[in-house]
Parts: C-alpha cells; structure tokens; sequence
C-alpha cells in the first residue's frame, strides 16, 4: 500500500509555506506525521482499555463494542 502524501493527510490543501519546501523535506513532514498520527492512535486505543478496568466486567464487552473498542 503507497504512503498517503502530505497533502492527503492534511486534508488536500498544503499551506504556503509547506508548499516551499523541497519534496524531500515534504517527505520528511509527511512520513513525521504518520508516525505521529500512528502513535497518537496507539495511545488513545491502551487509555480506551485501561479505562475499562473501571467498568464493572460483566459490562466491559458491551461498552467496548458501544465505544468501538
């Protein structure tokens, strides 16, 4: 699967001032991005499931499948 380019990720539009950049610092900001957007995701999914331990067991499973978990 090809990467998303930097202007995919942030939404199709780049700024004046990231439009300047060489291609290879635009690839560079870009794959920064993935990462970061990757680790953010990983994140928020170990808070989600360590907010679970604070729901009752017999109603993990349901409230995991509401949150989407």
């Amino acid at each position: 699967m090809a990467e998303r380019t930097l202007a995919d990720q942030l939404g199709g539009y780049l700024p004046e001032g990231i439009e300047a950049l060489d291609e290879d610092e635009k690839q560079d900001l870009a794959d920064s991005l993935h990462d970061a957007r990757r680790r953010q995701s990983k994140h928020l999914a170990q808070a989600g499931e360590e907010a679970l331990r604070y729901v009752p067991a017999l109603l993990r499973g349901a409230v995991r499948k509401a949150v989407g978990l």
